[in-house]
């Protein structure tokens, strides 16, 4: 019988894959590449690094740009824009007239206004050295130049919906006013809470009709459209055929109304109203105020009407936090502040609110506050008031009526918008209607070279214009699908 060969029988013997031990793994140790990617030694130090030559986007691109891409646009020619609104054909009188009479003289009713063009813009820079190398992604001042219009882009793209010019304090303000300011304050359609559904898009172009609006456009966020897909996903055994392909679902890109058809424009920058930031955004935003205080009600303790929405009938317990603003950015927010309210159901009564006072920080330092930011939780039943700053949601934003140090601004809130809703914006989207006027497209500017860098300015000089104010509207507190 013959026996079995095993490395046993080659003790001793130095060849290949008989070794010691010890020699093997010096052996192993020097030709292993190894994952290193700081402090290479042996064979890891030998190894060529491999970068992808393309450039992973993990952000917004201009594909997410919705708004600024629709809007119409047309020349400024000075930094005061002026236009005439006809307001009026004449009076509310009768046209029917007595044989031979001579029909009442009725005028036209035209109003002057204004529009103050805004400055955006901001500052890139590429090192002299940084050129000469062979970059990964191709030209680096390129590149840079790409970044920063898409930066600016996503500026001009929020500030069309929630700027506002009266945040400022005692002087004018630096940003133009968004969709949230142009919008007459009374051209809203309020959901409660509730998602978005058929009947509040249709009602919502009833309205505008009614304000002799031709809806064409809504702008709402990417989830308020889903959770409305998601409502026809019952239907679809009745009104859609049989899937495609292996294809299933509904896309919705426009709806048919009665004021005709409106197309749906998803946008990534219409969101949730915020949470409060963790800590100052900006090294030049204000000190952070101090604790909101003198909670009351108009009424007592019980408020009814409005104050309902999302809040059952009871008691209720309303959490705030406050912070401080100017055009540099958010201050970190105030200590928390919470008391209870009763919450009754009875008819609505406007006077209804919780007066607020918001304080300025002791010392305001180099950069005083221009206006705040209130956020609030939900209505709450239980006494305790949370820490968790995502427990809270703006509610409104308030000019500081002082900027001194312990100074006092005293809103009220009105609850007219609900923590952790949504809105959207429904309009007629037509030269006639609106426009983007601007006196400078976005453009580059080069600065002058003081070191061994190259730099440049991105710019933008413009402002939006709502020619009718009421050919425009609102939905607000929209909720979502659980």
């Amino acid at each position: 019988m013959f026996g079995q060969i095993s490395l046993r029988h080659y003790e001793g013997l130095n060849g290949f894959g008989t070794a010691p031990a010890q020699d093997v793994s010096e052996l192993h140790k020097a030709l292993e590449a190894g994952y290193q990617v700081t402090g290479q030694t042996g064979g890891s130090a030998l190894r060529v690094e491999s970068l992808e030559a393309s450039l992973k986007v993990v952000t917004w691109t201009n594909h997410h740009i919705k708004f600024w891409k629709k809007i119409p646009k047309s020349p400024a020619f000075s930094t005061v824009e002026e236009y005439n609104e006809l307001v009026s054909y004449g009076g509310t009188n009768f046209a029917f007239t007595q044989e031979g009479e001579l029909p009442p003289s009725t005028d036209t009713n035209y109003a002057r206004r204004t529009q103050l063009v805004k400055f955006l813009g901001t500052t890139r820079e590429v090192s002299h050295p940084a050129t000469m190398i062979h970059p990964a992604h191709g030209d680096v001042i390129a590149l840079e130049n790409s970044n920063g219009i898409l930066w600016l882009l996503e500026r001009v793209e929020t500030a069309l919906f929630t700027a506002d010019s009266a945040l400022a304090f005692d002087g004018e303000a630096e940003q133009w006013d968004g969709l949230d300011a142009l919008i007459d304050g009374t051209s809203y359609v309020d959901l409660e809470g509730q998602p978005l559904q058929e009947a509040d898009v249709e009602e919502a172009s009833n309205i505008l009709v009614e304000h002799f609006g031709y809806p064409t456009d809504l702008f709402l966020g990417t989830r308020e459209l889903s959770d409305l897909v998601k409502t026809m996903y019952p239907r679809e055994r009745v009104a859609l055929p049989a899937p495609v392909n292996g294809v299933i679902g509904q896309a919705i890109n426009s709806m048919a109304t009665q004021a005709g058809t409106i197309e749906f424009n998803p946008n990534v920058f219409v969101k949730r109203l915020p949470r409060p930031p963790a800590s100052a955004t900006h090294a030049n935003a204000p000190a952070t105020p101090q604790v909101v205080a003198g909670l009351s009600s108009a009424g007592g303790t019980a408020l009814d009407g409005d104050f309902n929405k999302g809040a059952p009938a009871g008691t209720n317990y309303l959490c705030y936090v406050c912070t401080a603003c100017n055009r540099f950015g958010e201050s970190s927010p105030s200590p928390v502040m919470g008391a209870a309210v009763t919450m009754i159901q009875a008819n609505k009564d406007a006077n209804e609110h919780i007066d607020l006072t918001l304080t300025n920080a002791a010392t305001i330092g180099a950069f005083p506050p221009e206006f705040f930011r209130v956020y609030r939780t939900v209505s709450r039943t239980a006494a305790a008031v949370p820490a968790d700053l995502a427990l809270y949601s703006m509610i409104m934003q308030v000019p500081a009526a002082l900027q001194g140090g312990g100074q006092v601004t005293t809103p009220d809130d009105v609850n007219f918008l609900l923590p952790f809703t949504s809105l959207a914006y429904m309009g007629e989207l037509t030269p006639q209607v609106i426009t983007f006027r601007q006196l400078a497209p976005m453009m580059r500017l080069d600065l002058a070279v003081l070191a061994p860098a190259y730099r440049w300015m991105i710019m933008l000089y413009g402002t939006p214009i709502l020619f009718a104010r009421k050919k425009w509207l609102r939905m607000i507190n929209i909720g979502r699908l659980t």
